[in-house]
């Protein structure tokens, strides 16, 4: 038997009143959620109120209440110490900028400085809130100034533009947690435009401040180090390199760049010395190929020549395999270069057994910024996902929890994505270095086997100093031993860690004595 279906037809009148029914009841809804979780924030059940806010935030018609919640959730998620989870929505906030319809802009820029001050927020996710914005300085609250201000001028800063990136700079107020950092990217900056006084000013303001932490103050020291050295102050400079404390990843390379001052000062025992440190096996995986190359080239000013060409084998021996599996990484990541970020990690944490020659890269690589920031930013996700987990049903039936999680698992790939390219071309910088410091070392060598010794000497133009005084060598601060008296004791092979950094040659000119001439080929 055929059944006959009749189609009912709904008058117009019925289906608006249906669907301002159903409107009523989603509004009724979601201003329900609002007011408990009004409630719960008050008897300070965050975990309570951030499930309601949600639920709120996430009404389809949830009016000026939607806003209102946006602004309960992730204060409600900030006060459980979910703060990367929080940033998400004052950063929604944010980006819808500064308006009637907004009310909370300014307070959700407050917020996001103050957990970029806690945990750190990255450099992409915060250069994402203030590009482009066309936000009046104006419209900035007091609180959120220095925030806003300088990651403003960072972004300009990294896209050398120089000019703007000063503006912001000088934005940021003083007593911020950003005044010393903004500070430090002026020296960086003035000293670019070759305004070498100003420069050193910037950075002086930096160790004043009582913002400044270990980091700044050791990279401002380096600084004012380097713009005496381009001024040729060496004797100033050293005093800077002598405030990098031992302890500090950047003590090493304080060793190294001093060294270039006592070259070109002529204080070749010093030079000699510092790069004894620099050798030992103690720094066996840190990345200073060049010093190889500074060590030849002083061998060669004192004509001998013996250990020149010992100085170029060493490079060739320890650096010829790093360059091979440099060449072998580089083609291998090449189309894949997010990956960098998970093969330096697998370094850091032992788990890697390839490219063992190039692990001095990996362990340079592992120590920059690249890797520590987006290193931070995939941990901390780690940390709030694992918490998460432990929150369970309480969210679960809301639909916040898998919300929550899709966002932090994109902020790790986001991490992992902006470092591993970064990472990759530090690696590519790298390789270009060494094959640029196998370049000289074939010059050193034709020069000295050509006997053109006088002729390469001309060549590297040094500065000699007037001020010929012999003091230790490292970085030991000048005015506590520059009229010490030295005594010698022969290096047994030995290396004491409580000497690095204070070995000083004792060995004498051989220019001029009779016989001492380059070997052939």
């Amino acid at each position: 038997m055929r059944r006959t279906i009749q189609r009912v037809q709904i008058p117009r009148i019925v289906r608006t009143i249906l669907v301002f029914a159903v409107t009523l009841s989603i509004s009724s809804s979601a201003h329900a959620n609002y007011q408990a979780a009004q409630q719960m924030m008050a008897r300070r059940d965050y975990v309570g109120a951030a499930g309601e806010y949600f639920q709120s935030y996430s009404s389809p018609r949830g009016g000026q209440e939607k806003i209102f919640s946006e602004w309960g959730l992730g204060k409600s998620l900030q006060a459980l110490g979910f703060y990367y989870s929080a940033s998400k929505y004052f950063s929604q906030i944010v980006r819808r900028g500064p308006g009637p319809g907004n009310p909370y802009f300014r307070r959700a820029l407050e917020e996001l400085g103050a957990i970029n001050s806690t945990v750190g927020l990255g450099q992409s996710h915060i250069s994402q809130l203030v590009r482009g914005r066309g936000v009046s300085p104006d419209s900035i609250p007091g609180a959120a100034r220095a925030f806003y201000f300088y990651y403003t001028g960072a972004e300009a800063f990294e896209k050398q533009k120089f000019e703007r990136a000063a503006d912001n700079f000088k934005r940021v107020p003083s007593g911020s947690p950003y005044y010393a950092k903004a500070q430090f990217h002026l020296g960086v900056i003035a000293n670019r435009a070759g305004a070498h006084s100003r420069a050193i000013g910037y950075f002086e303001s930096t160790l004043n401040s009582s913002g400044a932490d270990s980091w700044v103050r050791e990279q401002s020291n380096l600084n004012i180090a380097r713009v005496h050295y381009e001024t040729k102050s060496f004797n100033n400079s050293f005093q800077y390199y002598a405030r990098i404390p031992r302890e500090s990843e950047n003590w090493l390379g304080a060793i190294f760049e001093s060294a270039w001052a006592f070259f070109l000062t002529a204080r070749h025992n010093n030079v000699l010395g510092n790069i004894h440190t620099l050798h030992s096996p103690f720094f066996e995986m840190r990345f200073f190929p060049e010093s190889y190359i500074l060590q030849a080239i002083t061998y060669l000013r004192l004509c001998r020549y013996n250990e020149v060409q010992e100085s170029l084998e060493k490079f060739r021996d320890r650096y010829k395999p790093v360059f091979k599996d440099l060449v072998s990484l580089l083609s291998e990541y090449k189309s894949r270069k997010s990956d960098m970020f998970k093969l330096v990690y697998d370094y850091r944490n032992g788990s890697l057994n390839s490219y063992r020659n190039a692990w001095a890269i990996l362990d340079s690589l592992s120590r920059s910024d690249a890797y520590k920031e987006s290193f931070r930013a995939v941990r901390y996700s780690d940390g709030e996902l694992a918490r998460l987990s432990g929150i369970g049903g309480k969210w679960s039936s809301t639909g916040l929890i898998e919300e929550l999680r899709d966002f932090l698992n994109k902020k790790k790939q986001v991490a992992r994505a902006d470092s591993g390219e970064k990472l990759y071309d530090q690696t590519a910088a790298a390789h270009e270095y060494l094959r640029t410091l196998s370049n000289q070392t074939k010059l050193i060598q034709a020069e000295m086997f050509e006997g053109r010794v006088d002729a390469i000497r001309r060549t590297l133009n040094v500065t000699q100093a007037n001020d010929r005084k012999v003091f230790i060598g490292g970085l030991q601060p000048l005015e506590s031993v520059v009229n010490q008296q030295l005594e010698y004791w022969p290096f047994m092979g030995e290396y004491w860690e409580d000497e690095l950094g204070y070995y000083v040659y004792n060995i004498g000119d051989k220019c001029g004595v009779p016989g001492n001439q380059p070997k052939g080929k």
